[in-house]
């Protein structure tokens, strides 16, 4: 699901400001704080990683460095930003959060911190640190015994490193690049917020982008933070709201208006999305079929067959998993949906629905329609 390659060449009023209202005082930060820092936080179809290409390719005299979680996404951006060839411009620098963690700031100053260079080797993604490991034993707290940093901690190893050398991780980033985007800041957790709020008071220019309601994946457990994680990422914002713009964004450019109600009514405390999707194709909204009906509909909609995952009969047709379609637009979606996701289809209570934010992606994936396979 993580990436480690690389390539080169509920919105709430009362904590929240308007754009207006928070650039005002945004363009009054100090000299050492980039101006150019912003939070684009909105709706699935909103176009929010369009805002990471355009912004990058509308400067090509800026030094420009995006980064996401997932391996899918990652791909998606390169795909975009090098229309299709997997060749990016020479002024931008693509790769994933863990392959910036670990190469871009935890090895260059790892000494700082372990007291030798060289030490790093990788990255343990599933080991987790002994429990009594002690921070005084740097390498016992933050690396496997094959000297692999576990994951939970790597964000934590980055903070430290520049703490102890006075912010020298920070001011090489700086020196390499003129602004970070990053997508789907949702994924963040743990110390990747501290990490974040340096870089907001750094000379970089910072772009997040991301949906609180498609938090389906987490960088690590780590407990720092922990009332942020996920969709709680928009409160760590809005609190920061003196250090970046806040652009909110409540439209849908790809699902229709009735599926748009559908998926908002798994997040009734946030602002209700308003479909910019007008076309009507004869087929449109949300649909339930019985199970002898699906190879017909199949064939009938050809529509994206999507799963919670590979445990889910399909009754033998190809399927994606939910959390891989993240990012992805159809024309048509069918569901096989768990059993808490049926729950909700017919008390529409989002307490029911398991895991809601994995319906809110399968749903808003579609363009026009949306299927279940109900029994």
């Amino acid at each position: 699901m993580t990436c480690s390659s690389t390539w080169r060449a509920t919105r709430r009023r009362s904590p929240w400001r308007s754009l207006k209202e928070t650039e005002s005082r945004c363009r009054g930060t100090s000299v050492t704080q980039s101006p150019n820092n912003l939070a684009v936080i909105a709706a699935a179809g909103s176009r929010k990683t369009q805002q990471i290409v355009d912004s990058v390719l509308s400067d090509p005299s800026e030094r420009v460095l995006v980064t996401t979680y997932t391996t899918e996404n990652l791909g998606q951006l390169v795909g975009r930003l090098s229309a299709g060839s997997g060749i990016l411009p020479a002024h931008v620098t693509a790769m994933g959060w863990f392959t910036f963690l670990l190469n871009e700031c935890a090895r260059p100053y790892q000494s700082a911190v372990l007291g030798d260079v060289g030490v790093i080797r990788g990255l343990d993604f599933v080991g987790q640190r002994f429990k009594f490991a002690k921070r005084s034993e740097p390498q016992k707290y933050y690396m496997d015994r094959h000297k692999d940093m576990f994951r939970d901690g790597l964000s934590d190893f980055t903070v430290q490193a520049n703490r102890a050398t006075n912010g020298l991780v920070i001011d090489r980033l700086a020196g390499m690049y003129d602004h970070i985007y990053i997508d789907e800041v949702q994924d963040l957790a743990g110390h990747d917020l501290e990490l974040l709020d340096l870089l907001f008071k750094s000379p970089i220019g910072v772009t997040v982008v991301g949906d609180p309601r498609q938090a389906t994946y987490a960088t690590n457990n780590s407990k720092k933070n922990k009332r942020y994680k996920g969709g709680g990422v928009v409160d760590w914002l809005a609190e920061r709201d003196d250090r970046c713009l806040i652009d909110v964004r409540d439209v849908s450019f790809r699902c229709n208006q009735e599926i748009c109600d559908f998926a908002d009514g798994l997040y009734p405390d946030l602002d209700p999305t308003v479909s910019k999707n007008a076309e009507v194709t004869g087929h449109d909204g949300i649909f339930e079929i019985k199970r002898d009906e699906v190879h017909d509909y199949v064939q009938r909609h050809a529509p994206m067959v999507l799963r919670y995952d590979k445990r889910a009969d399909t009754l033998g047709l190809d399927a994606m998993n939910i959390g891989l379609s993240k990012g992805s637009t159809f024309d048509r979606v069918l569901i096989f949906p768990t059993k808490p996701m049926l729950k909700y289809l017919g008390s529409r209570n989002p307490d029911e629905a398991g895991a809601r934010e994995k319906l809110y992606v399968a749903v808003t994936r579609a363009k026009y329609s949306v299927a279940f396979v109900v029994p």
